[in-house]
């Protein structure tokens, strides 16, 4: 989402894109104050000895060993994706997209400031984004009163994968943020 708001931005306006749902919104929020959290003395140690590599370089080193390695350390895959994939479909996946040249990571790497938080957060930009309707984060954030006019749903028990977390419940509340634009864009009321 952050590469694709960053391209919208230098395009412009579309009169067919009006609303914006933004799942997974990373580089939005600035990293919280270093002096309000405490992080143990070995996770700094550990982050600075790994900063050289990109994170999922020990998973293409493993070589064929990497798709059994990924099962073990992210047992969580296969169960959030359960009730679509009963076998290794969803960590087979995984593994083969990152097993490749690792220049997404390296951009993610270069947008980064140390444990993950962007170097230049969208809340500082997002006025320049070209006008749109309606932009939605399907999750509260700090910031949601400067987009939302009226509510958001809380999807309980959703964690970053809030997709896969609770699927159904995700499904549900993108559905009715899409039959709510459409009654808008009809200028008809919706209330469900």
């Amino acid at each position: 989402n952050y590469i694709w708001t960053l391209g919208f931005n230098e395009r412009e306006s579309s009169p067919d894109l009006s609303h914006l749902v933004l799942v997974e919104p990373w580089g939005f929020a600035a990293r919280p104050d270093v002096k309000e959290r405490w992080v143990p003395i070995w996770i700094k140690i550990f982050g600075a000895a790994m900063n050289p590599f990109n994170p999922l370089g020990p998973l293409r080193l493993a070589g064929p060993l990497g798709p059994l390695l990924l099962q073990l350390l992210r047992a969580d895959f296969k169960q959030k994706y359960a009730s679509v994939f009963e076998d290794d479909t969803v960590s087979d996946y995984i593994y083969h997209v990152n097993a490749q040249m690792a220049s997404g990571e390296t951009a993610f790497k270069n947008m980064t400031v140390p444990y993950a938080w962007p170097q230049h957060p969208m809340m500082d930009r997002v006025e320049m984004i070209s006008p749109i309707d309606h932009i939605v984060f399907p999750f509260k954030t700090p910031h949601n009163h400067l987009f939302l006019s009226n509510s958001f749903k809380v999807i309980q028990g959703a964690g970053h994968y809030i997709f896969a977390d609770q699927s159904e419940d995700f499904n549900q509340a993108v559905l009715k943020i899409c039959n709510n634009f459409r009654h808008i864009i009809n200028g008809e009321e919706y209330n469900q």
